[in-house]
């Protein structure tokens, strides 16, 4: 899938997040999708292509809604996606719920300068910590979430923040790079308890 970036915005090929994460998920035909942290919109335009119905993309970053709505349309999705400006939840309606929601967390606990890293930097987890602790609100009866990060971040910090939330660990998967030096990825599978 060919991706237009536009600057400002982290390429999908620098984190690897999407091919860890798309050899994991379980998509059922018809199923709603919440892309959190949309970025390029890679994850959740991958949904569509497995037979998600329904997308709703989210990001903080302006250029990051710009690029998903670009790519959405090039791609011949627009009938199937919303894009909007969002910081985690905050431009979903309350009656709104997902059958997956997608999260390539940012996993550096440091303090983003700018909206490129907020895609890398998240000081002391908060944002993790706001979508594991409301995640719950937002998916259907039978949903998950699935959630990469990196063993460049605080590990033990996030199986914390999954342990106080309403959410339990279904599986675990790590996928170790393919070249020397990459970061670990590690993929949780969760659902509400």
């Amino acid at each position: 899938m060919l991706l237009h970036i536009l600057p400002g915005v982290l390429s999908p090929r620098l984190s690897h997040a999407p091919d860890a994460l798309v050899s994991k998920w379980h998509i059922q035909s018809g199923a709603t999708v919440l892309d959190l942290g949309c970025g390029s919109g890679v994850l959740g335009l991958a949904a569509l292509r497995a037979g998600a119905e329904r997308l709703v993309a989210l990001d903080i970053n302006p250029q990051a809604v710009l690029t998903t709505k670009t790519n959405i349309e090039r791609l011949g999705y627009a009938d199937q996606a919303e894009v909007r400006l969002s910081d985690v939840y905050s431009a979903l309606q309350p009656q709104e719920r997902f059958d997956l929601i997608l999260f390539a967390a940012p996993y550096w606990n440091r303090k983003a300068n700018d909206d490129l890293e907020r895609s890398c930097f998240d000081e002391d987890h908060s944002t993790m910590a706001s979508a594991l602790g409301r995640a719950h609100n937002w998916l259907t009866a039978n949903g998950l979430m699935y959630v990469v990060f990196s063993d460049q971040g605080d590990v033990g910090r996030v199986v914390n923040l999954i342990d106080e939330s309403k959410l339990r660990v279904r599986n675990m998967h790590v996928f170790r790079p393919s070249i020397e030096g990459g970061h670990i990825r590690i993929i949780w599978e969760l659902t509400a308890r």
